[in-house]
């Protein structure tokens, strides 16, 4: 709900939880049931809040996909759109939908392992740190992570030249968790984006092209709701993501 983006940008209490809100934030602007927190803390919290909530599952292309069902049914309706436009509208992966915790977790982990072994072997970080970080939970390693690529620029992305959120979500943080996200094949076709539109779909997260997440409103209504269109060129193409409006926000939301 409207409100919801408001409430928890003011409730935002640590600079791990301000930059998650940033990547990640929109989901709270959703007419579906938004997740209870920025980041979930553990497997347990995820799957209390999963099976609270109304969820569906729908074959789209080779995956089956579990979702809310208010979402799934938008997504349904703009799949039947573009197949009447000669189009489609498929999974990704298996994983284009929800999510567990533990899904996100293993990618997340994929890179933090791979950038401790680049790290350690170039000698900029010690083999002690390296394995305190490793034996962190994930909820601590992901702040971790984030201050040594704030503090050392030590980066976790997939070419270590970049965040680690450029690449994979922070695990408890992602949208897919709160059953609102989609990844999609067709990323590339233009009309999806239309399509998604008038469905409530929209890209909330900067780099990650195929993903969408529901919001349920009319785009015109997105701004109005603490949110703001960020653009970002790809090959020859402009994308357009919505993205909390920080700086129209709370003050608790963008402290240093």
């Amino acid at each position: 709900m409207a409100s919801s983006l408001v409430d928890i940008a003011s409730s935002v209490s640590s600079l791990v939880e301000k930059r998650l809100f940033a990547e990640y934030g929109a989901v709270f602007a959703t007419t579906g049931t938004p997740p209870p927190a920025i980041i979930f803390d553990d497997s347990e919290h995820v799957e209390a809040f999963q099976s609270s909530l109304s969820l569906g599952r729908a074959v789209f292309g080779d995956h089956e996909i579990e979702l809310q069902a208010v979402a799934l049914g938008a997504l349904s309706a703009a799949a039947v759109e573009m197949a009447d436009r000669g189009g489609s509208i498929t999974a990704r992966a298996a994983d284009a939908g929800g999510r567990s915790y533990m899904d996100t977790v293993k990618l997340w982990t994929r890179n933090v392992t791979r950038g401790l072994e680049h790290w350690e072997g170039l000698g900029r970080i010690t083999r002690e740190r390296a394995h305190s970080i490793r034996e962190l939970t994930p909820v601590e390693q992901v702040a971790a992570i984030l201050y040594l690529e704030e503090t050392d620029k030590l980066f976790f992305g997939t070419f270590f030249d970049k965040s680690i959120l450029y690449s994979v979500a922070a695990p408890g943080a992602s949208q897919h968790l709160s059953m609102l996200a989609f990844d999609v094949a067709e990323y590339e076709d233009r009309a999806v984006d239309w399509v998604f539109s008038r469905h409530g779909w929209y890209r909330t997260v900067p780099n990650d092209l195929p993903h969408f997440t529901y919001l349920g409103h009319d785009a015109d209504s997105l701004a109005g709701l603490g949110l703001q269109c960020v653009e970002r060129i790809y090959g020859e193409r402009v994308y357009e993501f919505w993205t909390p409006d920080i700086d129209r926000l709370p003050n608790s939301a963008h402290r240093p």
